[in-house]
C-alpha cells in the first residue's frame, strides 16, 4: 500500500471481496476474538503496506464486535496521518493515536472506564458529529524509558513462522531469516540535525537512553519467554556510550546472546570499542551513510565525512563486524557526476569487503522534514500531492540544481547487487549505467588514503582499561625475563616481559577482566594504570609502549575504551 494521501483508493480495496491471503489473516483473527472477547484491541501499523491488513483485521472486528473499540497508531500514523480529516477512516476503527503510544492508550483506557473526559485525551483523533478532532488536553508526561515494560511475543506461535533464505549475503539474512527479539537501546535520535530526516517528530526528537540495567532485564526475560538469544535493536541511531555500556554489562553477567542494530558512523566507534561490541555478541550494524560525497554530507548536516565513515567501517570489519549501509541518490543539487562519484568510493567500500551489503534509493522529500518544511533553502520547489484528507509525507519536487534521472537508480541498483555477491568489483563503474556517463573524478586510492589518514587512537587519561581475552598463563620464568601466554578464542599470544613488570601486567589484566562485582566506572583508568608500571613510571611506559610485548598485549584483548 504506497502512501496516498485520499482515502477513496483505500476504501475501494476495503470495499473488494477477502484475497486468498485475507482469508488466512481473518481466519486467525476470528478465534482470537471468541477466546478473548476484547472491549479493546490495538492495531499498530509500522509501515504503509500494514495498513491495508490493519483495516481488514478492525473491517472484520467491527463485523463481529461492532462493540468493541479499534485503536490504531504506529509508526505509519505517527509520520503520515498527523493531519487526518477523512471521516472514512472511522468506519473501521474509533481512535487514532500519535507518536509513543503508551501514555495515549493509558488515557483512552481511562476515558473508556468513565474516569475522564474526550478533552483529556493524549494525542488522540476521534470523531465527533461527523467531525474528525484531535484531543491532547493530558497533562502527564510520557513515560520514561526506565518504566516501560518489557515486549512480550506471548500467545505468538513462534515455532510456525515461516523463515525465508532469499539471499546468500549474511548481512540481508538478518532481516528475514530467524526470529530476533526486539528491543531499543534508546529512543529517538541524539544527533537529529539530517535535513531529510523527520527531525521534529517525537520518534526522532525526543531522545533518551533505556538504563542499562533495564536493557538487561529485558533481555533475560525475552530469552525466557522465547527461548532465543538473538536481539535486534531498533534504535534510529543507537548512541555509543549507550552501546558500550551494554557491552560490558553483557560480558560483566556473562550473558550469551548475538545482536545488531543501526548507528550512525560516528568516530567515537574506534576499533578498540567495535572489539568490545564484538565480544559482548554483536554481530552486525546498519547505518546511513546516504551520500558518499563530502559535497552532499555537508549540505544535508549529516555529521560525517566519507573518510570517517571507511575509519569506522573499517574498525567494525576488522572486529568481525558486518556492515551495511544505507544510500540515496537525487539528492537537493546532486548531479550524475556526483552520483558516479559516490558510486566508486561505494565500489572501493565493497572491493575492500568494508561493506557486506547496502540499499540505494532514489530520495524523496517528506512532509515533516527540514527540507519538506522550508524547501527554498534547498533551492527546490514543491510540486504536490495536494493534501486529501488522509496521509501526508512523500512530496514531490522540482529541483533546478540536480540532474538525476531515473536511470541512474537502476544502474546503481545493478551494481549494489553485483557488490553484494562479491561480483563486478573490477567493472568501471560507469559501465553500470544504461546511459553513457563520465568516469568517476574519484582516486583509485582513495580508500587506502583514506585508512592511512586514520589517527592513531589517543592514550588518553579518560580511557578505562578492559580485557577481553583469557585468563594469562605464566609459560616460563626466569630472573630476567617471563613468558606469559595470552589466550584468545582465535589464537593465543605471547609475551616476554621483565620479571618487574610480570606482577604489573596480570594485576591489570585481572582488575581489567569483566565479572559481575565490576560495573560501569570499576575499571583501571589507563593513566593510573601507565602511572603504575614499575621503575620509571610514565615515561618507562611510553617506551614499553612502543614494543612487540605490548602490541600482543592489545592485540590479545586489552581494550581502552
Amino acid at each position: 500500500m504506497q502512501t496516498t494521501s485520499s482515502f477513496d483508493e483505500i476504501e475501494k480495496a476495503l470495499a473488494q471481496p477477502l484475497s486468498f491471503t485475507d482469508e488466512l489473516l481473518l481466519e486467525g483473527l476470528a478465534p482470537l476474538l471468541d477466546r478473548r472477547s476484547p472491549d479493546v484491541v490495538g492495531l499498530t501499523v509500522p509501515f504503509p503496506g500494514n495498513l491495508f491488513g490493519a483495516l481488514r483485521i478492525a473491517q472484520a472486528i467491527k463485523a463481529r464486535r461492532p462493540e468493541t473499540a479499534v485503536v490504531l497508531g504506529g509508526g505509519y500514523v505517527n509520520t503520515e496521518l498527523r493531519r487526518l480529516k477523512d471521516p472514512r477512516l472511522f468506519r473501521y476503527v474509533d481512535y487514532v493515536t500519535l507518536d509513543d503510544g503508551e501514555r495515549p492508550f493509558l488515557c483512552l483506557l481511562d476515558f473508556l472506564a468513565g474516569g475522564r473526559s474526550y478533552a483529556t485525551l493524549c494525542r488522540t483523533f476521534v470523531l465527533a458529529g461527523g467531525e474528525v478532532l484531535f484531543r491532547n488536553g493530558n497533562t502527564k508526561p510520557d513515560l520514561p524509558m526506565h518504566e516501560l515494560g518489557t515486549p512480550t511475543y506471548k500467545g505468538l506461535p513462534l515455532g510456525r513462522y515461516l523463515s525465508i533464505l532469499d539471499s546468500l549475503n549474511p548481512m540481508h539474512r538478518l532481516w528475514s531469516e530467524g526470529h530476533w527479539n526486539k528491543l531499543t537501546v534508546a529512543h529517538g535520535c541524539y544527533w537529529k540535525q539530517c535535513t531529510f530526516c523527520d527531525v521534529g517528530l517525537s520518534y526522532i526528537a525526543r531522545y533518551e537512553t533505556t538504563p542499562t540495567d533495564v536493557l538487561i532485564r529485558q533481555i533475560d526475560a525475552l530469552i525466557r519467554e522465547t527461548g532465543q538469544r538473538g536481539f535486534h535493536f531498533v534504535d534510529e541511531a543507537a548512541p555509543p556510550a549507550a552501546l558500550k555500556a551494554l557491552a560490558l554489562r553483557l560480558l560483566e553477567t556473562d550473558q550469551t546472546i548475538s545482536w545488531w542494530g543501526n548507528i550512525r558512523f560516528e568516530e567515537a566507534f574506534s576499533p578498540d570499542l567495535a572489539r568490545l561490541m564484538a565480544a559482548s555478541g554483536c554481530i552486525a550494524l546498519t547505518a546511513g551513510l546516504e551520500a558518499a560525497s563530502d559535497r552532499l554530507l555537508r549540505q544535508m548536516k549529516k555529521g560525517i565525512t566519507v573518510d570517517q565513515t571507511a575509519r569506522v567501517a573499517a574498525a567494525f570489519r576488522h572486529a568481525g563486524i558486518l556492515v551495511h549501509a544505507y544510500l540515496m541518490y537525487g539528492l537537493p543539487g546532486e548531479t550524475i557526476a556526483d552520483t558516479v562519484d559516490s558510486l566508486e568510493r561505494v565500489r572501493q567500500l565493497f572491493a575492500n569487503n568494508l561493506l557486506q551489503s547496502a540499499f540505494w534509493h532514489r530520495f524523496t522529500v517528506t512532509a515533516h522534514s527540514p527540507v519538506g518544511l522550508n524547501p527554498a533553502a534547498e533551492g527546490i520547489t514543491i510540486l504536490g500531492p495536494a493534501f486529501g484528507g488522509f496521509a501526508q509525507n512523500d512530496l514531490r519536487h522540482a529541483d533546478p540544481n540536480a540532474t538525476c534521472p531515473l536511470w541512474l537508480g537502476e544502474g546503481l541498483r545493478t551494481a549494489i547487487l553485483n557488490y553484494i555477491e562479491q561480483a563486478g568489483l573490477t567493472v568501471p563503474v560507469q559501465q553500470w549505467f544504461p546511459h553513457a556517463v563520465q568516469p568517476p573524478r574519484v582516486a583509485k586510492a582513495w580508500l587506502t588514503r583514506a585508512l592511512a589518514d586514520a589517527v592513531a587512537e589517543p592514550l588518553t587519561a579518560e580511557r578505562r582499561c578492559v580485557w577481553i581475552g583469557g585468563r594469562p598463563v605464566v609459560a616460563a620464568e626466569s630472573t630476567l625475563r617471563t613468558k606469559i601466554i595470552l589466550p584468545t578464542r582465535m589464537e593465543d599470544f605471547s609475551v616476554s616481559v621483565s620479571s618487574d613488570q610480570v606482577e604489573w601486567l596480570l594485576n591489570l589484566l585481572q582488575n581489567a577482566a569483566p565479572s559481575s562485582h565490576r560495573t560501569g566506572g570499576d575499571y583501571p583508568r589507563f593513566a593510573e594504570a601507565r602511572e603504575r608500571f614499575p621503575r620509571t613510571g610514565t615515561r618507562g611506559f611510553d617506551r614499553f609502549a612502543k614494543t612487540a610485548a605490548w602490541h600482543n598485549i592489545r592485540q590479545a584483548g586489552l581494550l581502552l575504551v
